[in-house]
């Protein structure tokens, strides 16, 4: 599966992107503000982008590889499926050099925007993140994409036709 945007290309991850999502899940500044820990190995990415995949085939999350003329620069993902209350969480990482061009801004809107194409079969009413209270860009980006904070976490809420962000 694949999504396009102006500048980016979303592919469904893949082994292949291995080296890549170790490089940018392993650079000081981007391990600083996600929940993967430090130091992690290519084992430990295989592992999840194998969960990734399994997730997609289930049709209840997929991770994306961000490209940027053919190079991967940060991933964005759909996970934690929660059927009895129609949610989903979000996560996305990008390498520090390609921070502040808007990339992730224009990848996050085409994924919430094509929702309903990438897990068709899951009924999702409710987007969340989780973010650090210092994630001052990740911030900004949720904020721009019409999610709310309630409590610790952001929450974007979705109309009845998916398609159609509330505050978009």
């Amino acid at each position: 599966m694949e999504l396009r945007t102006k500048r980016l290309i979303l592919r469904l991850v893949s082994y292949r992107d291995c080296n890549a999502l170790h490089n940018i899940l392993n650079d000081p500044k981007v391990s600083h503000y996600n929940d993967y820990g430090t130091d992690l190995s290519l084992q430990d990415i295989k592992a999840m982008i194998q969960g990734d995949l399994e997730l997609f085939y289930q049709g209840v999350g997929a991770r994306f590889a961000l490209l940027k003329e053919g190079v991967v620069i940060g991933s964005i993902g759909l996970f934690d499926y929660q059927e009895s209350t129609s949610e989903i969480s979000i996560g996305y990482e990008l390498a520090p050099e390609h921070w502040g061009n808007g990339y992730m801004r224009e990848a996050a809107s085409c994924l919430v925007d094509s929702l309903t194409n990438v897990l068709p079969k899951a009924l999702i009413e409710q987007i969340n993140a989780k973010v650090d209270k210092e994630n001052k860009r990740s911030i900004k980006l949720l904020k721009h994409l019409g999610f709310e904070q309630k409590h610790k976490q952001y929450r974007l809420h979705l109309c009845q036709n998916q398609s159609q962000m509330r505050a978009l």
